[in-house]
C-alpha cells in the first residue's frame, strides 16, 4: 500500500498503537504512527482505532481498512464450444483462471434448459432438455478484487432420427390415378426436415415437413428406388421405398367387322383394331392365325392373303401395356375359291339301241 502518515498536534508522541491488530502483512510505525505494507491476506470492511500517546495523555484516530483479493483474470473453460444433444447428459465442463479466488460465479443469459451454473465453482453441467439453436453464454467470476469473464459457445441439438418407415416399402401406382398418401413414422428427435433421391416419378410429391409422399402419377416409369431421408439438428437416417406407375389398362378392345370369312388367295382387308385406355405396348393372337395372315404387333392390324382353306374358328386376340390386357375375339374361316366356268366337252351325245 502507499504509506499513509498521519499529521497531529501538540506535544510529541512519543508512542503508537492500532486496535484491533492491522491486517496480516501491515504495520503500524511506532514512532511516526505511519501505515504501511503489503497485506497478505483477505479482510473485509474494518475499523481501527490508531493511538497516539505521550507523557501528557492521549488522542485517537478511525481508520477503515479493507484487503481485497486480486481480481480475477484469464478465466476459460476447456472446450469453450459446447455441441450436446437434448436428454444426454453434458461431460461436467469446470474452468479455470487466474488471479484471485474467485468467490461468485454468475452467467447471462441463462443457460439451456437443463444446464446449470455451480455458482461456488463455475463448473456447467446438466442434462439438456430442450433443442437451442448456438448461441455465446458469458460466464462471471468475481471476488473482493474484481472479476473477470469468459465466453463459451452452447448448442443442444436433438436426438437424432432413427428408423424412418412407411407401412409398405413398394407403390405399384397407375398414371392418372391419385395415389393414397403415405406419411412415415419415424424413433428418436422430431424430424424438421424431409428430402428425397432421386427425385419421386411425374406428379408426385414428397412433403417436406411430414415426409408424407402423395400426388397423381402423369407418367409411365419402371420400378425404381428412391431414398427418403429425415433429419434434424441431431443428425438423419433414411428409408427406401420402389415406385412404379404402370399405364392405365387396356379395356373395350374390339374389331369390326368381328367375324371374317375369306377366300384362299384373295387379299382380306386389313382390320384395324379400337381400344380404350393406355397405350397398347404388346399385342399377341391364340391360335395362331390362318396361314397367310398376320398380326401386327405394334398396331393389332390383321391383314394378309390366306394360303390355305381352314374351318371356322375362333382367334383370341390380346392387347397388353404395363397396367394390365384385355382381349377381343373374332371368328376367321378360309373358303376355297369358287368352282367357275363349268363346262362339258363335247357338250351333246348321240346313242343307238342295241340290237337284240
Amino acid at each position: 500500500m502507499t504509506t499513509v502518515t498521519p499529521s497531529i498536534t501538540g506535544g510529541t508522541v512519543t508512542s503508537w498503537s492500532a486496535s484491533p491488530t492491522l491486517p496480516t502483512g501491515l504495520i503500524l510505525d511506532s514512532s511516526t504512527g505511519a501505515i504501511s505494507g503489503t497485506p497478505t491476506a483477505v479482510s473485509s470492511l474494518t475499523s481501527y482505532t490508531i493511538t497516539a500517546t505521550n507523557t501528557g495523555g492521549s488522542d485517537t484516530a478511525t481508520v477503515t481498512i479493507t484487503v481485497n483479493d486480486i481480481a480475477p483474470s484469464t478465466i476459460a473453460y476447456s472446450p469453450s464450444t459446447f455441441t450436446l444433444t437434448k436428454g444426454t447428459a453434458m461431460t461436467t465442463a469446470t474452468p479455470t483462471s487466474s488471479g484471485g479466488t474467485i468467490t461468485s460465479w454468475s452467467v447471462s443469459p441463462s443457460l439451456p434448459a437443463g444446464l446449470s451454473l455451480d455458482s461456488s465453482t463455475g463448473a456447467i453441467s446438466g442434462t439438456p432438455s430442450a433443442v437451442t439453436s448456438s448461441a455465446s453464454y458469458t460466464v462471471t467470476g468475481t471476488n473482493t478484487g474484481g472479476s473477470d469473464t469468459a465466453t463459451v459457445t452452447i448448442v443442444v441439438n436433438d436426438v437424432a432420427p432413427s428408423s424412418p418407415s412407411y407401412s409398405q416399402s413398394s407403390f405399384s401406382l397407375t398414371k392418372g390415378t391419385t395415389m393414397t398418401t403415405a406419411t412415415p413414422t419415424s424413433s428418436g428427435g422430431t424430424i424438421t426436415s424431409w428430402s428425397v433421391s432421386p427425385s419421386l416419378p411425374a406428379g408426385l410429391a414428397l412433403d417436406s415437413s411430414t415426409g408424407a409422399i402423395s400426388g397423381t402419377p402423369t407418367t409411365v416409369t419402371s420400378s425404381a428406388s428412391y431414398t427418403v431421408t429425415g433429419s434434424n439438428t441431431g443428425g438423419s437416417d433414411s428409408v427406401t421405398v420402389t415406385i412404379v406407375v404402370n399405364d392405365v389398362a387396356p379395356s373395350s378392345l374390339t374389331y369390326s367387322p368381328s367375324s371374317f370369312t375369306l377366300t384362299k388367295g384373295t387379299a382380306m382387308t386389313t382390320v384395324t383394331p379400337t381400344v380404350n385406355g393406355g397405350t397398347i405396348t404388346s399385342w399377341s393372337v391364340s391360335p395362331s392365325l390362318p396361314a397367310g395372315l398376320s398380326l401386327d404387333a405394334s398396331t393389332g392390324a390383321i391383314s394378309g392373303t390366306p394360303t390355305a382353306i381352314t374351318s371356322s374358328a375362333s382367334y383370341t386376340i390380346t392387347a397388353s401395356n404395363t397396367g394390365g390386357s384385355d382381349t377381343a375375339t373374332l371368328t376367321i374361316a378360309v373358303n376355297d375359291v369358287a368352282p367357275s366356268s363349268l363346262a362339258y366337252s363335247p357338250n351333246s351325245s348321240h346313242s343307238r339301241k342295241a340290237l337284240a
